[in-house]
């Protein structure tokens, strides 16, 4: 029986045997009794298992047992004076770790567990960080499909750059090109969903990409989820709604499902102050403010003696995380969108308001910065055309995302989010590396 359904029909089971499967969490053993915790991953803490000498055999073997050891008993379920425990009877099966597993009772730093990736699950913190993961993946198709989303897969072998900044992974073959063309890893499913949308009206795309950046931040990866929704007869200032409404459906779910999990990341991280965090996001109205706007509020602090390490503020310049992190953080204290970007700046697609600026949008967070980024489409064929013309991009590898707009291309709006950032924020963690499984950078490609 699962751990988190005998705690949950405890009234009922006691007296009864149960059968009990998981990994040893901790043992110890004086000379006539031993107490072990077992977790089988249904429950944050695990369940206590009671042997005592009179069993002579069962004693013997699990007071040797090691930590994370494979264990499944039977025994009878009592009550103690504070909790429940099982009192085991019978030994059905123990597979032991090796007598150099890595992962001990004291604590690990987490530059020491991202080398154990394949192991530090095991441990409460990561538990408790892929469990919310899980379920922030799952709160996302639930939102899209309340609001009449459709789920589509987009491409992973593509041959377009969406962002046109020439960081893609060149997907080849050993004796040379497979394709007619070099394929690259997807870099944004954007494009595509934008195809989908003109037909199925609200689309949204979230799967793996990748990203050949050189860059060793605690914010970047090589490969990590993103979630593209797109929607057609939507404007960008709709298209913000929806994501702030997704933003705090999911916070909203966390806190509902995972309080558990994030009193333990509030001790793990040393933040006493992340469950108020997120309640107070997810209680606070959206701002929204221009770019033009947002320079002039950083202008003005910057003359007020806040010290920037970017000085050189201006109308054009691309926002640095801690601009951003200004804005959310110290001018509103809460979530702000800044939009209506210089067009030079920003990414051929976003519709031009014919000022130098475009409708693009960005979600920022306090503590994380940007969270969201997105824009209205340009829809008028002769204006996209010009720009990526201007912008350098390959024409001919766009024709097909161009002649959507031949084809009755209603005017649409989405935007990217990644993934991995949004786990970030619901847990605290501020190296991207501790929220994905399996993490590539650059430099390391280990299991």
């Amino acid at each position: 029986m699962e751990i988190k359904k005998i705690y949950q029909d405890k009234k009922l089971l006691i007296g009864t045997k149960i059968k009990v499967q998981g990994w040893v969490r901790f043992n110890r053993s004086s000379k006539s009794i031993g107490f072990i915790e077992l977790t089988d991953g249904t429950r944050l803490d695990g369940i206590q298992l009671v042997y005592k000498l009179e069993n002579e055999e069962v004693f013997s073997k699990l007071s040797s047992i090691s930590l994370f050891s494979v264990l499944e008993a039977e025994g009878q379920l009592i009550q103690n004076k504070n909790d429940i425990e099982i009192l085991i009877t019978n030994i059905i099966d123990i597979k032991k770790t090796e007598e150099d597993f890595p992962i001990g009772k004291k604590e690990h730093g987490l530059e020491f567990l991202r080398e154990q990736s394949h192991l530090r699950v095991k441990t409460k913190m990561f538990q408790a960080i892929m469990k919310i993961r899980s379920t922030a993946a799952i709160s996302i198709h639930e939102f899209f499909k309340k609001e009449g989303f459709f789920y589509v897969h987009t491409p992973i072998i593509t041959g377009n750059d969406a962002e046109g900044a020439g960081e893609s992974f060149l997907v080849s073959v050993k004796d040379g090109k497979f394709f007619d063309k070099q394929g690259t890893l997807t870099v944004s499913g954007q494009l595509h969903a934008e195809g989908f949308a003109q037909s199925l009206k609200k689309v949204y795309a979230f799967g793996p990409t990748f990203r050949a950046e050189n860059s060793h931040t605690t914010r970047h990866a090589s490969e990590f989820w993103m979630l593209e929704p797109e929607a057609v007869f939507c404007d960008y200032n709709e298209m913000m709604e929806i994501g702030w409404m997704m933003i705090k459906y999911i916070i909203n779910k966390i806190l509902e499902i995972h309080i558990d999990d994030l009193e333990l990341l509030q001790k793990v991280n040393k933040d006493e102050n992340l469950i108020s965090y997120l309640q107070k996001i997810s209680s606070s109205d959206i701002q929204k403010i221009s770019y033009k706007k947002a320079i002039d509020i950083l202008n003005k602090a910057s003359k007020s003696g806040v010290e920037f390490k970017e000085k050189d503020i201006h109308f054009g310049i691309d926002l640095a995380t801690e601009h951003e992190k200004f804005l959310a953080e110290t001018h509103f204290d809460g979530p702000v969108y800044v939009y209506d970007y210089p067009a030079e700046i920003k990414s051929f697609y976003m519709y031009d308001n014919g000022d130098g600026t475009v409708r693009g949008f960005d979600l920022l967070i306090p503590k994380i910065g940007e969270l969201i980024g997105g824009s209205q489409r340009e829809d008028r064929y002769d204006v996209l055309m010009k720009v990526i013309n201007s912008k350098g991009q390959n024409l001919s590898e766009l024709n097909w995302y161009l002649n959507l707009r031949k084809n009755g291309y209603a005017k649409s709006s989405g935007f990217g989010l990644g993934f991995e950032r949004l786990v970030m924020l619901l847990t605290g963690v501020e190296n991207i590396r501790d929220v994905l499984p399996f993490p590539r950078t650059p430099g390391k490609l280990n299991f």
